[in-house]
């Protein structure tokens, strides 16, 4: 029943209202009237005056005062509702609240449960049951009274991801035997299977969609162009022209979180991507831990930054040879052409170098290290430094970790080593075999056209086998590893240019080195480079963009970082590798 602006849930308790002039009168006749009897008696209070008069009956503006109290606890009892939908009609049945419940409402999920109450409380009014399931994380359907689900909706919240084929074929399994109505909660963003649920759900009966009128805004992972950061925006629909402010977050030197810069992305007018680029300077650059945008609460709004962000530094240090004018004969030539698009070198002598505590080392065929460049090399590797260091002429013909293991090599090594035709030759030059799981290089082809000629050799050692990471066809080791602290040193039994190998000549070169997270490349790891490696997540976020510890969360293959959906196995976040970490 509406009245005006006013409807009514319980309509008929307004009939209470007629019984009001019946109350009136009731009240009007209570006290009854005195009995009039005669007493002598009276005649003593003859020309005695009373200060305090108290009327007979119940004063009128009382009476009014009264009745229209007992009109408005009738009219609440009726359940007034202001402003009710006119076109709605009484329904039956049950009713299922369908949230997307995706990072999409995050922004104004508040508001999404406030309707989502006040629709249970719709049907309530119409004493029907309820069911609410969420798209993104399908559950089994509960059809219970719409009490129970108003008090679980405070504990319902938004998932960090959007739904997708396999959710939405997982929502058509749960929903509801029978007919029932459905109220849907969109986020107002798209996703695959969308068109089969709203067909299934039309099928069980009629569907209501809510939407917001505010589209979700989203970040794109950043990518890395030269010395600039190129950031894109995304909206959900082409609307007027707007710009939006980009927040980058960070940490000061004293570890204190801090705004590191801000820019500004305009939208044009009908345009759904807005684009531009930022310009840190490369130790702030290095700070960066996110960018948001801001005034918007949501995971989509966000983008990680990981080791991609960070030009690593690099010490490149060369043992003494005489053909320094031969400039492909030189052990840094390859190295320098690997590395210079994605760090920044330095070189020098290594006392010169660690005080700038670069991330990596590379010594190229150096054999001997005085007393102070040893002790200084290994406190920077304990500190977390990566020793990596590539074998030649000078350290086979040295007495380096002959006898004894020395602490910047991770095995000892044989006399001479071996060469195509030497003393302890091969019939022919030999090629890489596959790379084990343990290793770190696991899931990188080995092209068959890749052959050593000539290498140092490591002595037999029960430790040798953990410490090898690739070998030759034949079983040699070929790259050696072993932990120093926090730190690592790794031995290439071949030289840095090609005069034992060809290995400087191919691509696996470049992807060894990112593997050993010697290089970080600017752009997103491809498929091929992450098979075989798992990946332990260490903060995800929700869905309004907060990061939190990941627990005991199970890690990842590395493929499904680049090609499954995010989902409750992938969720987004920040994931740690042997040697780096991704977003």
């Amino acid at each position: 029943m509406i009245l005006g602006p006013i409807g009514f849930a319980a309509p008929m308790l307004l009939w209470g209202l007629v019984a009001l002039p019946v109350l009136w009168i009731l009240l009007r006749a209570v006290p009854p009237a005195p009995i009039r009897r005669r007493f002598p008696g009276v005649a003593l209070l003859l020309g005695l005056t009373d200060d305090d008069h108290v009327t007979d009956r119940t004063p009128w503006w009382l009476m009014l005062l009264r009745m229209a109290a007992m009109a408005l606890v009738i009219i609440g009892l009726a359940g007034p509702v202001l402003n009710p939908d006119r076109a709605r009609t009484p329904g039956s049945g049950p009713v299922l609240v369908l949230l997307d419940g995706g990072w999409g409402g995050a922004q104004d999920w508040a508001a999404r449960m406030e309707l989502a109450d006040q629709l249970l409380a719709e049907a309530a009014r119409d004493a029907r049951t309820a069911a609410v399931i969420r798209v993104s994380q399908p559950e089994a359907a509960e059809v219970l009274p719409t009490d129970v689900w108003r008090g679980r909706l405070p504990g319902l919240a938004p998932l960090p991801w959007l739904p997708g084929p396999q959710s939405a074929a997982r929502l058509e399994a749960v929903l509801p035997q029978g007919q029932f109505e459905t109220l849907w909660l969109s986020d107002a963003l798209d996703f695959d299977g969308r068109a089969a649920v709203l067909a299934a759900l039309e099928a069980r009966g009629p569907v209501r969609i809510y939407q917001s009128g505010r589209a979700p805004v989203a970040l794109r992972p950043t990518v890395v162009e030269g010395e600039a950061l190129r950031l894109t925006a995304l909206r959900a629909t082409p609307d007027a022209a707007r710009e939006i402010s980009v927040a980058a977050h960070g940490v000061d030197p004293a570890g204190t979180p801090r705004l590191l810069a801000r820019m500004t992305l305009p939208f044009e007018a009908g345009a759904t991507e807005a684009t531009g680029l930022l310009v840190l300077p490369a130790e702030l650059r290095a700070r960066v831990s996110r960018f948001e945008v801001e005034g918007v609460r949501a995971a989509g709004a966000v983008a990680l930054s990981d080791d991609r962000l960070r030009r690593r530094e690099v010490a490149l240090i060369a043992g003494r040879d005489d053909r320094e004018g031969l400039e492909l004969l030189s052990p840094l030539h390859y190295l320098r052409k690997a590395l210079v698009p994605s760090v920044d070198l330095i070189e020098g002598a290594i006392a010169d170098v660690l005080p700038a505590n670069p991330d990596v080392i590379v010594l190229a065929d150096v054999a001997t290290l005085s007393g102070a460049e040893q002790s200084g090399l290994i406190a920077w590797a304990e500190a977390g430094g990566l020793l990596l260091r590539f074998a030649g002429p000078h350290l086979a013909a040295s007495d380096v970790s002959r006898r004894e293991e020395d602490p910047l090599l991770p095995v000892r090594l044989r006399a001479g080593g071996r060469t195509v035709g030497g003393a302890m030759s091969w019939g022919e030059p030999k090629a890489l075999a596959p790379f084990a799981e343990t290793s770190p290089f696991f899931g990188l082809a080995a092209p068959a056209d890749v052959q050593v000629r000539a290498q140092v050799l490591a002595q037999p050692d029960p430790t040798l086998a953990e410490r090898v990471i690739a070998q030759l066809s034949d079983g040699t080791p070929l790259v050696t590893r072993k932990r120093i602290g926090q730190g690592q040193v790794v031995l290439v039994h071949v030289t840095a240019n090609a005069e034992w190998s060809s290995v400087p000549l191919s691509g696996l070169f470049v992807q060894m080195l990112e593997r050993l997270a010697v290089s970080s490349a600017a752009t997103a790891p491809a498929a091929e480079d992450l098979a075989g490696t798992v990946w332990q997540p260490a903060q995800v976020m929700d869905a309004f963009g907060r990061l939190g510890d990941a627990g005991t969360l199970p890690g990842v293959a590395g493929e499904a970082l680049l090609n499954a959906p995010l989902g409750p196995d992938l969720r987004p976040g920040l994931y740690k590798g042997a040697e780096r970490s991704l977003a």
